[in-house]
């Protein structure tokens, strides 16, 4: 009785359907997925690049959309979009059916991240409850990377003995039952925006962002959060080539992956308490610390190629993920603190342009720097961290002592 109770309120609605929506069981194998279909370890690269680079054009209409029309229609919007991908790929093979399914999986990304805090702020507005804010987003964040590692303990099983098609039917099954459960949550009030005329609502979307990104409370943060997710996205995207050319076992590709999404889903439910602990900016100084050291453990994994060495680099790898998902949650609680009623799916959409453009061009530039194999000049993987971790470095200290000089402390 007390769980049925709970499963009625709105936001243990959303947290269980954002479950459900992550279970990608696809994941942990995807690069076998895309050489199934003819694509190559630099290819894989190559296209996460490229489609984290559509935030550039999607990720801030995305979130204007949202303030128009409702949260809850562009929820079910993002949910459907992911579902069209995975109907896709059950149906079809081949180069460009790869392709056109991860612009459907940009284009949910897109919805999704510009949208999900700013339905449970609204929410939360309307219930009074404003300031269980950053626990509710830490919820929410958990339960998606819990969701993924759930699928990730069973992945590399039943792609063994089954192959793609039973991966992508749970998740074409899963994400029906999250759209359902998504359209009997409630629509909280919010406010609109004013423009009228396409014209207008062009130039509402330019100023909101120029507004957003000029804003002395939180430019730097936003800057500073997207290269963190941008060395985040880096990571994640080279766990399944560093496997592979370690000659990892299969069932090392899920391990890694539960114990990434794991290692999430704690840091994204005790955010509270870390941002607590250490303040604001001490989290982002020991973000900053971990995610170096992650680039250390990157550069010595592709240096042996031992699967085991590797395995265990990853993990801290992973430790180093998490303080950035816990220090992107809190910034994202402070940026919604300095957000306008009326375009605050914009403003957030603003903070996850950002991050996914500055993350696109880490991605592409990456892949065209890497040689793809033994015979074509370019830079080892090894190398290449090397050089991206000097550059990264460079940037941190830069905008750290930008936010010293400033005396930014937020609360």
């Amino acid at each position: 009785m007390k769980l049925l109770t709970k499963l009625n309120k709105p936001l243990n609605k959303l947290n269980l359907a954002c479950f459900l929506r992550s279970q990608l069981y696809l994941a942990p194998v995807l690069l076998l997925f895309y050489q199934q279909n003819g694509l190559s370890i630099a290819d894989f690269v190559l296209f996460q690049g490229l489609f984290q680079l559509t935030g550039i054009f999607f990720e801030i209409p995305c979130g204007y959309i949202a303030d128009v029309l409702s949260k809850k229609k562009v929820l079910i919007l993002a949910f459907t979009c992911f579902f069209l991908r995975a109907a896709l790929w059950l149906s079809f093979s081949g180069f460009y059916i790869v392709l056109l399914g991860e612009l459907f999986n940009a284009l949910s990304r897109a919805f999704l991240s510009g949208v999900y805090d700013s339905y449970i702020y609204d929410y939360l507005r309307s219930e009074n409850k404003v300031k269980k804010m950053l626990k509710s987003c830490g919820k929410t964040n958990s339960a998606m990377s819990f969701g993924a590692m759930f699928a990730a303990i069973f992945s590399a099983v039943l792609y063994k003995y089954y192959g793609t098609v039973i991966l992508l039917s749970l998740e074409f099954v899963l994400t029906l039952i999250s759209i359902i459960l998504l359209t009997t949550l409630p629509n909280p009030p919010s406010a609109k925006p004013q423009a009228i005329t396409l014209k207008q609502k062009c130039l509402e979307i330019k100023d909101t962002a120029i507004a957003t990104l000029g804003n002395p409370n939180i430019n730097l943060y936003i800057v500073y959060s997207a290269l963190l997710f941008s060395t985040t996205s880096l990571f994640c995207w080279c766990f399944q080539p560093l496997l592979k050319l370690s000659a990892a076992p299969v069932f090392m590709f899920s391990f890694v992956y539960v114990m990434n999404h794991a290692l999430r889903a704690g840091f994204a439910f005790n955010v509270n308490r870390l941002k607590n602990f250490f303040g604001f900016n001490r989290l982002l100084a020991v973000t900053t610390f971990l995610c170096m050291y992650s680039f250390a453990c990157m550069i010595l994994s592709f240096y042996f190629k031992m699967p085991y060495v590797s395995c265990i680099s990853l993990f801290f790898v992973c430790i180093g993920i998490g303080f950035q998902l816990a220090f992107y949650i809190a910034n994202n609680n402070h940026v919604h603190n300095h957000a306008l009623e009326a375009t605050r799916a914009t403003i957030s959409s603003v903070n996850n342009m950002l991050q996914q453009t500055i993350s696109g061009l880490s991605l592409v530039c990456f892949k065209f720097v890497i040689s793809p194999a033994q015979n074509v000049t370019g830079l080892s993987f090894s190398a290449a961290f090397s050089i991206f971790g000097v550059l990264y470095m460079l940037g941190f200290v830069f905008l750290f002592y930008k936010i010293q000089k400033r005396g930014l402390s937020p609360k």
